[in-house]
């Protein structure tokens, strides 16, 4: 049998099934490492999973404290400790360049003999810098590599890494919950929530924050609605941006037409605000978004500067499964809604949607993964 540390930072909310599910795994068997204090403001699980069995939705979780230096530096010093215990075959660290403690303990877990792998983002761009340098003697230290996409594969493999040693472990959410809510509404989402209910509903759902660019949708909405094509506009969530949005929507004259629907985590809410919509447009960098919407069957349209994109990005298929719009281009962007709303078969859609969720972004897919590699 062979037993596998998985060293991470903390473990967010939308990660519990992908480590439940390798809780469960006897051959190999997994053991998380982490701590609970962030960097980042985001829902983390609950520590009492590690008090849980996985057959109840536990983790087998053994938690650490974790102490940031200047925000991105991470320490974890058992981490050092156990990268030399011999009761692990294999550790798996998340491959982040800034956690120092990930440096020695990849070093000494291969000096007693463990394999050692890096699951990380890799390179999202070519980085020809000193960080980038820094950066490529990190991976260096990895027997091998996952990463979420092929375009940081890509990136690697340009820089003389051997394509074999690095491979792709994709991204989940809550899949088997998700695929529940999927299954049991699939004959309509009733919704009327604007007051011209006829009008074709695009939208957003995210954070809202400079980074995704959601005043690109505003303008295209004032665009669109201002020809004979009219649409109604949907924004899910919340954030530093929520006030200044609103503001805009009024002076653009959108008033009847968008709707700030606010922070929701109802899973069965979600699902039917996501499938009220021809496509969600994240104009900024589109990240798990993409695979929540593509799980309910509904297209995603995002930009198409990759090295300013997040690796869900490559869920898109175009044409299939959503589309690319020129980088910060609002006509781009409307000639591209615009052929979603009215040209796209949307049976067609759904199921190509469905299948590349089914096929690659689960985490079923990611522990066949992780089981081939470690």
């Amino acid at each position: 049998m062979k037993n596998v540390l998985v060293v991470y930072h903390y473990i967010a909310h939308y990660r519990i099934p992908i480590f439940n599910l390798l809780s469960k795994s006897d051959n190999p068997r997994y053991t998380v490492l982490s701590g609970l204090k962030t960097d980042i403001k985001i829902k983390t699980a609950d520590s009492e999973l590690a008090k849980l069995p996985p057959s109840k939705g536990g983790i087998n979780w053994k938690i650490i404290k974790n102490f940031w230096f200047l925000k991105y530096f991470l320490f974890q010093f058992p981490v050092l400790k156990l990268s030399l215990s011999r009761k692990y075959d294999t550790v798996i660290f998340i491959g982040v360049m800034y956690y120092i403690t990930t440096w020695f303990g990849a070093i000494f877990a291969k000096l007693s003999g463990k394999k050692v792998i890096f699951w990380t983002h890799g390179f999202i761009r070519e980085e020809n810098n000193l960080k980038g340098f820094v950066r490529k003697q990190f991976y260096k230290l990895a027997d091998e590599i996952l990463v979420y996409g092929q375009w940081a594969k890509d990136i690697l493999v340009s820089k003389g890494f051997d394509p074999a040693r690095v491979n792709l472990i994709y991204n989940s959410l809550d899949y088997d919950h998700q695929l529940k809510i999927r299954n049991a509404f699939q004959d309509g989402v009733p919704l009327e929530l604007f007051k011209d209910k006829e009008l074709p509903v695009i939208g957003f759902i995210g954070r809202l924050t400079p980074q995704k660019k959601v005043n690109l949708l505003l303008e295209l909405a004032r665009k669109i609605n201002a020809e004979e094509n009219r649409v109604n506009l949907l924004i899910i969530g919340s954030g530093e941006e929520e006030d200044h949005l609103k503001e805009l929507a009024s002076d653009l004259g959108l008033t009847d037409n968008i709707i700030f629907y606010g922070a929701c985590y109802d899973e069965e809410v979600l699902y039917k605000l996501i499938r009220s919509m021809k496509a969600i447009i994240s104009p900024g960098e589109v990240g798990l978004t993409a695979i929540h919407a593509l799980t309910y069957g509904v297209p995603v349209i995002t930009h198409n500067k990759f090295n300013r994109q997040m690796p869900e990005f490559e869920a898109i298929i175009e044409d299939k499964t959503g589309d690319f719009f020129e980088y910060d281009n609002v006509d781009s962007l409307k000639e591209v809604v615009l052929k979603w709303m009215y040209e796209k078969k949307a049976g067609d859609t759904v199921k190509e949607c469905y299948r590349v969720v089914d096929e690659y972004y689960n985490p079923y897919t990611q522990k066949e993964i992780f089981d081939a590699v470690v």
